[in-house]
């Protein structure tokens, strides 16, 4: 289930952090901005927020990180993108120009998990290869798995 950001916020304070207004509004860009990377986070809250600080929004992230709320994964490169926890779904990742599909998960990971007696904490699946606009425009496609 995806967390709106008013459960965000609910989170925080159940551990008995405070909303603060630079979180306020970090939690309202990560909900607006799927798959966003910590500086695209600070570059946009520093258009509501100029004196905002990057140690603020690493330190946000990673409270957020420990709370479950939100989710970070590398998709193919060497800094993490972060989006708000939800349901279980797959990445499709262009190798080319990076763009990040979320598609709903076909299988039943929890379900499976349960049949054999595992608790799944979480789930990654992410799948990389040329996007619709970048495929026609790449030649060598022997690397494909199909």
């Amino acid at each position: 289930m995806t967390q709106s950001p008013a459960e965000m916020r609910v989170a925080l304070m159940a551990v008995g952090k405070r909303v603060t207004p630079d979180r306020e509004l970090l939690i309202d860009i990560i909900g607006r901005n799927p798959h966003i990377d910590a500086l695209g986070i600070h570059r946009l809250a520093q258009d509501s927020r100029p004196r905002i600080g990057l140690a603020t929004v690493y330190r946000t992230l990673r409270l957020l990180e420990e709370l479950a709320v939100v989710e970070a994964d590398r998709l193919g490169e060497g800094h993490s993108h972060y989006e708000i926890r939800g349901r279980d779904h797959l990445h499709l990742v262009c190798a080319n120009c990076g763009e990040v599909l979320d598609v709903p998960s076909p299988i039943d990971w929890k379900g499976i998990a349960r049949e054999h007696a595992f608790v799944v904490t979480q789930s990654r699946l992410e799948l990389v290869g040329l996007c619709a606009a970048c495929r026609p425009g790449v030649a060598d496609h022997s690397k494909s798995i199909t």
